[in-house]
């Protein structure tokens, strides 16, 4: 699952460089995590080199075909398609219901970094306000300023940016995207200082100091109502302004 999105990190860069062979053949194999997803269980499951299931599954186990992690946890690793994960599920609702199974069964691990997508991508269905509430819950839970302040190691500085970003207001689900899935900021104002020389700036206003739930997005004063802010936004300069409320 993990060489799929680097296929197609790989593919987007093939496609910019015109060589439009190795970019076709790259989103391709971009595909191939749904080889593994086994729709009987609705998650993805090894499988042997005949093509039959690994027997028994136990999706919140650790078991032989993944390196670190569970199943359920893992089936969650496609940030470069979504959307083609939701149909292999059955629709968003089934993305939803699949992803809320996670966190009701305490199996969301933020100690392991394959899984830091995971809070986001409730973005991708009808209820993005879970990803608010769950990020929200995250941040505070799984961090302090003390030791032992972070919940895993922080590889190559991967946990603390998750904080970093999810801190901001937004965060790189899929990076080689250049898109940026939002979230809710903990600051009521951040500056982000480009290499330009332009500044971008996140407001929160809040109706309570509890206030996670977004009620309103606006972009350099206009309406904003996509769940993403892309980098070309950040580069460009201006005013991100994020009103919360108590209640989704």
């Amino acid at each position: 699952m993990e060489y799929a999105y680097d296929d197609y990190a790989l593919a987007l860069m093939a496609q910019g460089m015109g060589k439009k062979s190795d970019y076709q053949q790259l989103m391709a194999r971009s595909k191939n995590y749904k080889n593994v997803f086994d729709p009987e269980t609705g998650l993805m499951r090894g499988r042997h080199a005949d093509g039959s299931w690994i027997s028994p599954f136990y999706p919140d186990k650790k078991t032989s075909f993944i390196t670190e992690g569970t199943a359920r946890q893992y089936t969650f690793y496609v940030p470069q398609d979504v959307p083609g994960l939701a149909g292999l599920m059955g629709g968003n609702g089934k993305l939803e219901s699949a992803l809320d199974s996670v966190f009701i069964k305490g199996e969301y691990w933020h100690g392991n970094e394959p899984g830091h997508q995971t809070p986001y991508l409730y973005n991708f269905t009808n209820s993005p306000w879970k990803t608010q509430e769950t990020v929200a819950t995250i941040r505070d839970g799984e961090y302090s300023d003390g030791p032992g302040g972070l919940s895993g190691n922080d590889d190559s500085g991967q946990m603390s940016a998750w904080y970093i970003f999810s801190a901001l207001g937004f965060y790189p689900v899929d990076p080689v995207s250049g898109n940026y899935q939002l979230g809710t900021p903990l600051f009521k104002h951040a500056v982000i200082n480009m290499d330009n020389g332009k500044k971008f700036v996140i407001k929160t206003v809040k109706n309570s100091p509890s206030s996670i739930y977004i009620t309103a997005v606006k972009l350099n004063g206009k309406s904003h109502q996509a769940t993403t802010i892309s980098y070309k936004d950040l580069q460009r300069g201006g005013i991100l302004s994020i009103t919360l409320a108590d209640k989704h």
